[in-house]
Formats: structure tokens, sequence, C-alpha cells
């Protein structure tokens, strides 16, 4: 079970880097803040060992990105983005308990972070748009 557990988090960071740190070069807002500029730019550069070896590595970079973005940013978005580099220290230490124990709370943060960057950090989008939220179990 456990060893389930960490195949899943580590294969989460491929679906994170795409999904999370994903937003178009171009998609900021003229004025954007400091804390959306972080955001817009997060990005770390992936391991190329494909190995469990290469993505505790891709989990420490993702843990340091998101810790430095909630240095920026205040409120529900800094609690986020906390609860997600407290998730990948996780993944990077194979600490297959707490990742039992954070994964709701990993799954409302990233729900929060991509609400955020929809709403204040990305121009153009149609009125209405929302994030789908991920039922609790």
């Amino acid at each position: 079970m456990r060893r389930l557990i960490v195949i899943l988090a580590i294969s989460t960071l491929g679906f994170a880097g795409v999904t999370l740190l994903g937003a178009p070069a171009g998609a900021r807002v003229p004025a954007a803040s400091g804390l959306c500029n972080a955001l817009t730019n997060l990005h770390y550069t992936p391991s190329s060992d494909p190995t469990a070896a290469g993505g505790r590595s891709n989990a420490k970079k993702l843990a340091k990105a998101f810790t430095n973005a909630a240095k920026k940013a205040k409120g529900d978005i800094k609690a986020a983005l906390k609860t997600m580099a407290q998730y990948f220290k996780d993944v990077a230490n194979l600490n297959t308990t707490a990742l039992q124990n954070e994964a709701q709370a990993f799954a409302s943060a990233t729900t929060r972070f991509a609400s955020y960057l929809a709403s204040n950090c990305v121009p153009g989008l149609p009125n209405g748009v929302t994030i789908p939220t991920i039922p609790s179990h």
C-alpha cells in the first residue's frame, strides 16, 4: 500500500508540473502584483532521472518554489501555497503517512491555487470560469 501511495504521489509531480506550472508565458495581467508574477513564473527544471530519485528531486524543487511564492502571499493563497510546499516536501522524503493525511488538504490547496491564478493573474478569461472542486471522502 505504501509503495502505491508513493508511486501515485510521485506521478502527481508530472501532473502538477503541467497543470500548476503551465500558465502561458504571455498570460500575465499588465500591472500584475508581485505575487501573480511569482505564480505565473513559478517553474523548476525537472530532473532527467526517470527513477524515483528523479521524482524526489522534482518534489524538492517544487517544494522550494511553492515556499518562495508563499513568502509573497497573504491569506488563503499563502496557506494554500504552504500546504502544497509541505506536500511536495513529504513526497521528497517518502513520508507516506503524511501523504495520506494531507491528500485532501493538497487537493483543496490545488483548487485554491488554480482559482487564484484564474481570478487574479490570467487576463481575458470569460466571466463565470470556475475551477471544479474535488469532493471529500
